[in-house]
């Protein structure tokens, strides 16, 4: 470079560092981050939602569960969310007995499912079910 007289650049060469910039940039956000896992938990058992017209004169719900010749009993006040916890729940099909008050008992068949409190990569996974009451006063398993 002689003196007095300005540099020459390449074309471009300017824009070079901000190229590179940007471009470090976009790799580092392509790289996948560690998923980090929450501490909560979920506790095994069957829940169960009962409309309001139901719930209003509902002292107890109490269930009556049998899987590989044994059964368990489970109680809570009723309402309109009801949770029992059941110890031991398989995630297989399982004989239940549901009876909402003094009302008569509502036999089926419910097959609890690994649920993930904060997804499968996490841990955690517990056995639970989820049962509907109608208006009407039966009960189905919703998934």
């Amino acid at each position: 470079m002689q003196p007095g007289r300005p540099s020459r650049r390449l074309p471009g060469m300017r824009r070079l560092p901000v190229f590179v910039l940007l471009l470090a940039t976009l790799t580092a956000c392509g790289q996948p981050a560690e998923k980090a896992c929450p501490a909560i938990a979920l506790e095994e058992g069957i829940s169960l939602d009962v409309p309001p017209e139901v719930a209003a004169g509902l002292g107890r719900v109490s269930l009556e569960l049998c899987w590989a010749g044994d059964c368990v009993t489970g109680s809570a006040p009723g309402g309109e969310h009801v949770f029992i916890p059941i110890r031991g729940l398989p995630a297989t099909p399982i004989k239940t007995t549901v009876t909402l008050g003094d009302r008569k008992p509502h036999a089926l068949v419910v097959t609890p499912a690994i649920v993930y409190p904060a997804g499968k990569a996490c841990g955690g996974g517990v056995p639970v079910a989820k049962l509907v009451v109608t208006p009407g006063g039966a009960i189905r398993q919703e998934p």
